[in-house]
């Protein structure tokens, strides 16, 4: 009823775009490759070839589709022109999901948000930094946020204010990230807004998560930053991701921690209970590195879980203490947490949250039901275009898989098959809300040795070890620790397979703290005129075999040996 023709058009191309896959993989594709260049006629000519290879799409509107057949004509040799009025117009059409993150334009829409009664989170793309300088910089743009009358909410991620997140260094990690942390408070608490009954407030930092591996480092340092005496009264903000089942037991962990803190006279925190949306990653990163997967493999296993944080955390002794945002678009899950704020009598201590510019005429019901809203608004400049084009991949990716609530949105009505399938989805999944084990996925444990490690099993490969894991930080600081009763370890050279041991050599140093713990052997001259022998020796015998091709690359290869002896 409250949906506007313009947000039908966008749902309903939408819509088609799902039901297109050659669109959509020309879209995902173009997205992700197309702008990585600053060069406009490679821009276009990637452009062009993409539609050759997958065709126009046809989700798109007529004139659009004709717009973009006369690009493949006339792109690449107008794209001075044309890539610009591209980039435009992609900024203008995601405008309502990525803000313009220039100063004028968003103070703008801050302040028509506050005006309609909606609190603004706001999140800057761009988080992958990739040193220090960049680093500070960022953590200078958050201050300089708080400073601003119009933002009054942001988001924090902490691989964005320092570039060093190194887990065996945890407590040279948490120093810094404390040291940071601390100037954020201080600038929250130091800039107050009037909240919506004229009371002064300070302003809300919320950390973010990201990574798995980012799960305990950030909980630990919000718990030790809000225990100092100096932040008691300040009341801040963290997200659980529910796609991992490690997310209930630092909910627990969090809690008895709040409520304690609580009861001696410290303000409350808030909690943000999302269901995460960096599955693709995890997944990536868990099988080049041997690990078990992180996050549940299933959607099912997501919601059910999500609902079974919301059960713990929804309570009339718990809520008090820690405040919860439900972060959801799912009209199910949220129905499910109005109904458990009514009947629990905890309506001050609980919020909804969406994302900026999803599903709009959902935003409105859901604030009039909730009394309020708020929503995570990603912003980014002119010149964070590819860090947009990087969000905007990921949420149509999250947003159109089959099993996400928002692809089913367009065609929910009441009386619809998709409406059916919805409601006996949500159904099965409470009925089994007490089943869902929320034992962490990742036990890799070095205090105990792995049994296929024997000298009588088969070899198999070990996995890296995943430093994320309390028990095996306790071990690689075990070693670390006890490095004195060990023989003092050396790198020796090894030529042609044989190990040898120079008078020559160096201190090896630990790169946290510089203390010295072992030797390095150095090659001499000789050493590295008989590894080139070597290795010429050994490239001729291979020059022998009968692949013409694999001899002709070998000589090239022993004549750059040559080349390279020479110049010793």
């Amino acid at each position: 009823e409250v949906q506007s023709r313009e947000e039908y058009r966008q749902m309903a191309q939408l819509d088609r775009l799902m039901r297109d896959p050659s669109g959509k993989q020309f879209t995902t594709s173009m997205t992700d490759e197309c702008f990585r260049s600053n060069d406009n006629r490679r821009i276009a000519n990637q452009i062009i070839h993409l539609l050759e290879v997958h065709g126009t799409p046809q989700y798109l509107d007529a004139i659009t589709r004709l717009e973009m057949s006369t690009f493949k004509v006339m792109g690449e040799k107008f794209a001075r022109f044309l890539i610009p009025m591209v980039k435009d117009l992609i900024r203008k059409e995601t405008a309502r999901v990525i803000l313009p993150g220039e100063d004028e334009v968003l103070r703008e829409h801050l302040i028509t948000r506050k005006n309609e009664g909606i609190t603004t989170n706001l999140n800057h793309l761009g988080e992958a930094i990739l040193g220090e300088d960049e680093a500070i910089q960022r953590l200078n743009t958050y201050i300089a946020d708080l400073q601003k009358p119009e933002v009054e909410y942001i988001s924090v991620k902490i691989s964005t204010i320092c570039s060093q997140l190194n887990l065996l260094a945890k407590q040279e990690t948490l120093k810094t990230l404390k040291d940071r942390l601390r100037l954020l408070y201080r600038e929250a608490i130091k800039n107050t807004f009037l909240d919506s009954d004229g009371k002064p407030r300070h302003k809300f930092v919320n950390l973010d998560m990201e990574e798995y591996r980012d799960l305990h480092l950030t909980t630990e340092l919000f718990k030790e930053v809000l225990s100092e005496e100096e932040f008691l009264t300040y009341r801040g903000g963290i997200v659980l991701q529910a796609y991992l089942p490690d997310s209930y037991a630092a909910l627990e962990d969090l809690t008895d921690w709040a409520i304690q803190r609580f009861k001696d006279g410290g303000a409350p925190i808030k909690i943000r209970l999302v269901k995460g949306a960096n599955l693709a990653m995890e997944k990536v990163e868990a099988s080049i590195r041997g690990w078990k997967q992180a996050p549940f493999s299933s959607k099912m296993e997501v919601d059910i879980h999500y609902r079974k944080m919301v059960n713990f955390a929804l309570t009339k002794e718990r809520a008090p203490a820690v405040n919860i945002g439900i972060a959801s678009h799912n009209i199910f899950d949220i129905s499910y947490a109005l109904l458990l704020k009514y009947e629990n009598d905890i309506s001050e201590f609980v919020n909804f949250e969406m994302l900026e510019g999803m599903a709009e005429h959902l935003r409105l019901v859901i604030q009039e039901l909730s009394h309020g809203i708020i929503l995570y608004c990603p912003a980014a400049g002119k010149e964070e275009f590819q860090n947009a084009i990087a969000y905007l991949i990921r949420r149509l990716d999250e947003n159109t898989a089959d099993e996400n609530f928002l692809r089913h949105l367009f065609d929910l009505k009441p009386s619809s098959l998709a409406f059916s399938d919805q409601t006996e989805f949500f159904k099965d999944g409470c009925q089994k809300i007490k089943d869902i084990d929320s034992t962490p996925r990742r036990l890799q444990n070095r205090l105990i040795e792995p049994e296929h490690l024997s000298s009588e099993k088969a070899f198999q490969n070990e996995a890296d070890t995943d430093f994320s894991l309390p028990n095996n930080l306790k071990w690689a600081e075990g070693i670390y620790e006890n490095l004195n009763q060990f023989e003092t370890p050396f790198a020796p050279l090894v030529i042609a397979g044989e190990v040898r041991q120079n008078q020559n050599t160096i201190s090896g140093c630990s790169p946290n703290s510089g203390k010295e713990f072992g030797i390095v052997h150095l090659a001499s001259s000789e050493d590295i005129e008989e590894a080139l022998d070597h290795a010429e020796t050994t490239f001729s015998k291979w020059s022998s075999t009968p692949s013409q091709e694999r001899a002709k690359l070998l000589q090239n290869v022993a004549q750059q040996i040559r080349i390279k002896r020479a110049s010793l």
